[in-house]
Formats: C-alpha cells, structure tokens, sequence
C-alpha cells in the first residue's frame, strides 16, 4: 500500500517511539510539515489539524492501528491493548452521550422541541 510523504512519515514518527508522542511532537519533528515557528506563525492550528486528518486517514484508509489517548499516539502493540482501548472510547462514548441527551431535554422541555434521533438515542439510556 502506497503512502503519502506526509503519511510515511508521521507514521514513521509514531513507530519509532518507544512510548507516545503527541501532535506538536510529529508538527515540531519536520520543517516541511510546516509547524516551523519562522515559516507558520499564525497556522499552527490547520498543521495540528492536518496531523490528525492524516493519522485519521492511516487508521481508516490505510488500516493502521493507530492508539491515541491525552498523552499523544501510539501504535498498537497486541489484541489487549486493542480491547482496552475499545472499553476507553466506549465509555467515553457514553458519558458523551448522555451528556447530549440531558441538553436535549432540556430543550425539549423548555422550548418544546422533538428530535427523532435524540428519541431513538434516548432509548438507549
């Protein structure tokens, strides 16, 4: 499977890492991934934004398997890991979720508002 420059060297930068790195790490490691301060002053966002689009489209086109938690990606090592990672997101997921739905009725009861998604969801819980 061929890869961009951008992509073989992003995940060149997250395999070799005997740990995490984080996105300012992969924009810092390269001027030409254009997180050099003289060069992007002012578009340091839109290089972050780029790295996670990137890694994004390693894990879903390319089929890496990309890990990535507040402390910065990582490749996964084993099935565990895999499962772990799984249970994370699931339960972030959740919280999220009813989160969403606790504001969603809020506004259904104050501003008698319906939504069939949110009913459907709130089915859920």
């Amino acid at each position: 499977m061929l890869l961009t420059d951008d992509e073989q060297c992003i995940l060149n930068l997250i395999s070799s890492t005997n740990n995490r790195i984080t996105q300012q790490e992969i924009a810092n490691s390269e001027r030409w991934l254009g997180s050099h301060p003289i060069h992007e002053v002012d578009r340091r966002e839109s290089t972050l934004r780029k790295i996670r689009q990137v890694i994004r489209d390693l894990r879903i086109k390319k089929g890496y398997m990309i890990l990535s938690d507040a402390k910065g990606y990582w490749i996964m090592k084993d099935r565990q890991e895999a499962i772990e990672y799984c249970e994370r997101i699931e339960r972030m997921a959740r919280s999220q979720a009813r989160a969403w739905f606790e504001t969603y009725n809020a506004m259904r009861k104050n501003f008698n508002l319906s939504s069939d998604y949110f009913e459907q969801q709130g089915k859920l819980f």
